[in-house]
């Protein structure tokens, strides 16, 4: 039994450091711990892992740095994907619908403006890395030959919409008739040609601004070989 003191309010309470069970109560945390947000956890991982990618290579990228990139152990990784080629082909899945933006054929617009819309270099953009992830990422794919069959359905999907778009603008008068299919092919080609620019050894900043720099120069080339 318990000794009992009556306070000022002739109230019984415990003697000594025993806590009341309203006090304990009071004391103890409400509700479950908050869980992680898992899917906010997937998100950055292919985030960073994008990042490591496009840094190091496919090959020189390892498991190890990309945990520590993200701030996680091995074990948290492995818990998400089997090893870094499945983070690689979740980053390929989760760029945009499409590899290319195709914009309306506004009038007054110049082809070269236009192409360089559909290959995300048009002058509203600063040549960054940030602005250069979706080619970055193709290159690294290109490494891995695992992801090649699937680089090169999304490359023929991607060519088949571009073949479609410039014949749009053939129909609208805004270039000559062309086989859509071939300059299609040529324009693929001499874009993603880009990607081996400099880039052993080169800062991404430096990539970045010569890959741009490339594509604009290379896309006038070829739109003033199509002005009507």
């Amino acid at each position: 039994m318990y000794q009992c003191r009556r306070d000022e309010n002739n109230t019984c309470a415990r003697r000594g450091n025993v806590s009341s069970n309203t006090e304990e109560k009071q004391k103890r945390p409400r509700g479950r711990p908050k869980s992680i947000d898992l899917d906010q956890r997937q998100a950055d991982i292919i985030e960073a892992g994008t990042d490591v990618f496009i840094e190091l290579g496919y090959a020189n990228t390892t498991v190890d740095i990309i945990a520590a990139r993200c701030g996680i152990s091995k074990r948290t990784f492995y818990d998400f994907y089997e090893a870094k080629g499945d983070l690689l082909s979740a980053a390929l899945k989760a760029r945009s619908g499409s590899v290319f933006d195709f914009p309306e054929a506004a009038d007054g617009a110049a082809l070269d403006t236009l192409l360089g819309q559909v290959f995300y270099v048009d002058d509203s953009e600063a040549a960054s890395p940030a602005n250069m992830r979706q080619y970055f990422l193709a290159e690294v794919a290109w490494e891995a030959t695992e992801f090649v069959p699937q680089l090169r359905q999304d490359f023929d999907m991607a060519r088949a919409e571009l073949a479609s778009w410039l014949r749009g603008l053939s129909d609208k008068g805004r270039i000559i008739s062309i086989d859509a299919d071939a300059a299609a092919t040529m324009l693929i080609g001499i874009v993603f040609g880009s990607l081996s620019i400099d880039r052993t050894g080169a800062d991404l900043d430096v990539r970045a601004k010569r890959t741009k720099a490339y594509l604009g120069s290379s896309l006038k080339i070829f739109a003033n070989g199509l002005v009507p």
